[in-house]
């Protein structure tokens, strides 16, 4: 493929081999003669990315049915956080939970895949905010899907779709990390993102998009342009933020066209096919509902940095328990960021991969205080920039993940924490 790993001088150990004389984590633990046999069996069998995947499936399946007992009490509609304010007690379907309020963008996706040709404005009872629900119409297809079309089990599909998700999530980045030479291990990195407990409490889009963007990017890696292009396609119907990833692409290979003369060929499918099912969609959208999503998404973006430093000043001089997690979560964030950005040209992540981080990085500082808000659940929205940067390091071969990785998981156990003692 013509945007693959750039060769490098001293690539990196491959993964379950004896590591390099600088001992970088990426090999298999030394060990002395007493405990090198136990040692390396133990890194061979924990070096795939079934293990990872396996890991994020666990910890899915642990934290719904904690979330199940301790918040929801045994009512798995109570995911979906329906609130009065959008849905209608006496025509919402029966056994749904709804509590006073507005609920959260969970309710809408629920509706959506109690019938995903049904784009109007009002069904089952539930009004839908905005058009750009409708956009996200991946996740709420893959739940009607494995509802199997039976109402009184969509609460339970849209729960079980992001469990799933999350494995695939873990697998994806455990091969990704290999494509590295690194330790499949060093996949929970990436994978295990704090954002996505919010996703996965509220039946919300980010864990199946992410999970389609890393999916594409290894299958790009791999030399299979229409197996990213499909992959890229899902998650870009699923959340339209996944749009950097391919428009990143589209630049980088227009730039090979032109400046190195390639021609126009089968990778350029990667882009092309998530292009173009992004934009049938919005037609789709804009005939049924009179509006395209794309544009009722546009109080999101504001000027660049404004909405960050408006709610970081307010988080510092407001340090109260919300304030101080959302502090928390900046720090993991920029210091992912800051590091990727350090090592950028030395990372041995394709030149594509790079771009796309840039573009992510460029969308999150222009949030508006829409987003940059006192939610700390909004930090979901940032998942792209985190996990791209995140390959960023792991295609670094003098980084060393193992610190960023437990700030990593260490913000999520406190995330978790929160998330089980409140709605």
């Amino acid at each position: 493929m013509s945007d693959e790993v750039p060769a490098v001088a001293e690539p990196l150990p491959v993964a379950g081999h004896p590591p390099a004389a600088d001992g970088d984590e990426g090999g298999a633990p030394r060990s002395d003669p007493s405990t090198g046999l136990t040692m390396a069996r133990l890194s061979d069998l924990s070096d795939s990315p079934l293990v990872t995947g396996g890991v994020l499936l666990l910890v899915g399946v642990c934290f719904v049915a904690a979330r199940l007992i301790l918040v929801a009490h045994g009512h798995i509609s109570f995911f979906v956080i329906a609130g009065s304010q959008f849905v209608n007690p006496a025509q919402a379907p029966h056994g749904l939970v709804i509590m006073k309020g507005q609920g959260y963008d969970g309710q809408f996706y629920y509706r959506l895949a109690l019938a995903p040709w049904k784009l109007g404005p009002t069904a089952y009872g539930i009004t839908i905010d905005s058009t750009l629900r409708d956009g996200r119409i991946g996740y709420p297809v893959l739940a009607w899907l494995a509802s199997f079309g039976q109402r009184a089990l969509v609460p339970y599909s849209l729960v079980a779709v992001n469990v799933v998700a999350l494995a695939f999530t873990g697998f994806f980045s455990g091969k990704w990390a290999h494509s590295f030479g690194r330790h499949a291990l060093w996949g929970l990195l990436p994978a295990g993102y704090f954002g996505l407990e919010y996703s996965l409490s509220r039946d919300l889009t980010e864990i199946t998009s992410i999970a389609l963007v890393i999916g594409g990017i290894v299958a790009w890696r791999r030399g299979h342009a229409i197996l990213a292009g499909l992959s890229f396609g899902g998650a870009v119907l699923c959340r339209e933020t996944a749009l950097v990833v391919v428009a990143a692409l589209l630049v980088t290979r227009v730039f090979e066209v032109v400046r190195r003369h390639q021609r126009i060929g089968r990778d350029d499918a990667a882009w092309a096919i998530p292009l173009v099912a992004y934009g049938a969609w919005e037609v789709v959208v804009r005939i049924a509902t009179g509006a395209y999503p794309v544009r009722t998404g546009r109080g999101n973006i504001g000027v660049p940095f404004a909405g960050l430093f408006h709610a970081a000043r307010y988080w510092v001089e407001h340090p109260h328990r919300a304030e101080l997690i959302q502090l928390l979560q900046l720090a993991v964030l920029l210091t992912v960021v800051v590091l990727a950005l350090v090592n950028l040209r030395r990372s041995q992540a394709s030149s594509f991969e790079r771009l796309a981080f840039l573009f992510a990085l460029v969308l999150t500082v222009s949030l508006s205080t829409s987003v940059w808000n006192n939610d700390p659940r909004e930090f979901r929205t940032m998942i792209e920039l985190f996990v791209l940067g995140s390959g960023i390091l792991l295609g670094t071969r003098a980084f060393r993940p193992l610190v960023v990785t437990g700030m990593t998981w260490g913000l999520w156990v406190v995330v978790a924490g929160l998330t089980l003692r409140a709605a």
